[in-house]
């Protein structure tokens, strides 16, 4: 209920959305700035790791998940973000917040 609430408005704000298999909302947001939103805590919690410096191994043992499934999700991420590579993205998640100082 709350994932369909949270699609509803973000598509109303713009925001290009998906559902997760947990069924989980997704949403991406581009502003005029460029400047990208992340909603949805699977994306969130992989910029987060990459940006911690794990690799693809550790990211996929912390969370149970293959290899090919974490080079997937930073695929995804580096296109929806429109970044090269890993360092781009841990840039991208201090400089909007999604990680702080650690």
């Amino acid at each position: 209920m709350v994932s369909a609430v949270i699609g509803t408005v973000a598509r109303s704000a713009g925001m290009k959305c998906g559902r997760s298999r947990f069924g989980t909302a997704n949403c991406i947001a581009i502003t005029a700035r460029n400047t990208i939103a992340i909603a949805g805590n699977v994306r969130r919690t992989r910029v987060r790791e990459i940006a911690r410096g794990r690799t693809n191994v550790e990211i996929g043992a912390e969370l149970f998940i293959s290899l090919s499934t974490v080079k997937s999700h930073v695929s995804t991420i580096q296109t929806k973000l429109g970044l090269r590579n890993r360092t781009e993205i841990a840039v991208w998640a201090y400089e909007n917040r999604v990680i702080g100082n650690a």
